[in-house]
């Protein structure tokens, strides 16, 4: 009788010990994470992600889930959709050329949509006197060869003109002055003092059309031709540029830019350039290389 209970007691203690082991082989089969989910715990910090393409968010797979069917194939079998953010990325190189041509530059798009219509307007003593006999001025003589044509300034706008285009306009008053170096000198001191506005013969009729306007004048008593001012006064400048020029002698542009200002508060004013009497006490060569360059300084 005590054989057979020591018999049974053994043969329960065996039972038991084999299913202890049993179930523990099945816990730690249970609780193990899926393969896939641990793949997908981040991204290779190595920074193996093509080149040039964008990061998507983990939210919606990222290269997190490429990595993981590659290292695991098992994945792709269990889980297939954790391959589908692939499709995200793959079309981003081919759409990076279409997004990076490059625009046009200034140079190709500047005629159409930055062209500017340009008044050349200048007022020169030659072209506002009367001489006699023009064979008896002395073309040597600094100052009486000023009145024949076409004039110092006339000869700068005439430079501009083959530089920039645009149209040439002469301010004219309707009484000349003297061709007499000494008389006109009185009489533009004389206007100058009374801050007149002598009479235009002629007007520009579509002014509203220009929006550069290249204003040449002689220095007379440390300014511009009382002219000069009529014709300012006569247009509206509002939101146009003025570039003035100036042929002058041992004074330079004195005070002229300063009053051109004046006049048109509601103007761009651009560098003026100042050429002593070109022709004469400057070369032809040397003051039309002068304009040339003030103008490519300008970027005109």
């Amino acid at each position: 009788m005590y054989r057979r209970l020591c018999a049974a007691m053994l043969c329960v203690w065996f039972l038991l010990g084999m299913t202890a082991c049993g179930n523990t082989g099945r816990s730690a089969e249970d609780t193990s994470p899926p393969a896939d989910s641990s793949s997908l715990q981040g991204t290779d910090p190595s920074g193996s992600e093509p080149s040039g393409v964008p990061d998507v968010p983990e939210a919606e797979g990222g290269t997190a889930g490429i990595k993981s069917t590659e290292q695991n194939p098992d994945v792709s079998e269990q889980q297939p959709e954790v391959s589908a953010p692939a499709q995200i990325e793959e079309p981003t190189p081919a759409q990076t050329p279409q997004s990076t041509q490059p625009e046009p530059s200034i140079h190709e798009t500047q005629p159409e949509e930055q062209g500017h219509n340009v008044l050349i307007a200048y007022f020169t003593w030659a072209e506002n006197t009367v001489v006699e006999d023009p064979s008896a001025v002395d073309v040597d003589a600094t100052i009486s060869a000023s009145v024949l044509a076409p004039g110092h300034v006339a000869q700068m706008a005439g430079w501009i003109q083959s530089e920039v285009g645009g149209d040439l306009f002469s301010i004219v008053t309707v009484e000349p002055y003297s061709s007499d170096y000494d008389a006109c000198l009185d009489r533009a001191a004389d206007e100058k003092a009374a801050n007149a506005r002598p009479t235009l013969t002629n007007t520009v009729s579509n002014m509203a059309d220009y929006d550069v306007i290249f204003l040449g004048y002689p220095d007379w008593w440390g300014t511009c031709p009382m002219a000069i001012f009529t014709f300012l006064d006569s247009y509206d400048f509002t939101g146009k540029t003025v570039i003035p020029f100036c042929a002058h002698g041992t004074s330079g542009l004195a005070s002229s830019v300063r009053d051109i200002r004046a006049a048109l508060p509601d103007i761009t004013a651009l560098d003026a350039v100042g050429v002593q009497r070109p022709g004469m006490d400057t070369s032809l060569e040397t003051a039309r290389s002068t304009v040339t360059n003030w103008l490519a300084g300008l970027d005109y």
